[in-house]
Order: C-alpha cells, then structure tokens, then sequence
C-alpha cells in the first residue's frame, strides 16, 4: 500500500493480523490496494481498520488459471466500402 502512495497506521498486535492475513488470502493484494485508493481519494483515512469493512465486503478473488476478462472496445456499424465511397 505504501508503494501505491497510502500511508496509514497498521495498529495490529498479536492475533489481530489473522482477519486482515484472511483477507489477502481470499481477494488478493491488488484488490485490497485498488478499494484502499479509491477510498483515499475520497476522503482522508488515517488507519488501515477503516478499510476493513469495505474489504469484507470484495470478491473473492478469481481460482489460479482462470483467463483474464480484457474489455474489447465497443464497434459500431459501417458500411460495406462500396457504400463509403472507397470503391
């Protein structure tokens, strides 16, 4: 989270960590970093458990194999190149 520019207090003791390690596991590092920094955006945060919450709440992240969705860009209708004039 540091490396994504979020600097906020970690005031885990003990076993507090196991949520959060729970966490990490289920959705991934990069989902919690991505929720984190629309949240900072947003509004000032100054501990990590504000995100807690809104972390419970994220999918989980996607099984080991499973393609990637790649948004492909919306087309529209054209012509045939005879009606465009080309031809």
């Amino acid at each position: 989270m540091t490396a994504s520019g979020i600097r906020v207090r970690w005031p885990f003791k003990g076993n507090q960590w196991f949520p959060l390690l729970s966490l990490i596991e289920k959705c991934g590092e990069d989902a919690l970093v991505e929720y984190a920094r629309r949240t900072v955006d947003r509004t000032p945060v100054d501990s990590v458990k504000y995100f807690l919450r809104g972390w419970a709440e994220l999918p989980p992240k996607p099984a080991h194999g499973t393609p990637v969705h790649v948004p492909r860009p919306h087309l529209r209708a054209v012509g045939s190149p005879e009606d465009r004039g080309i031809f």
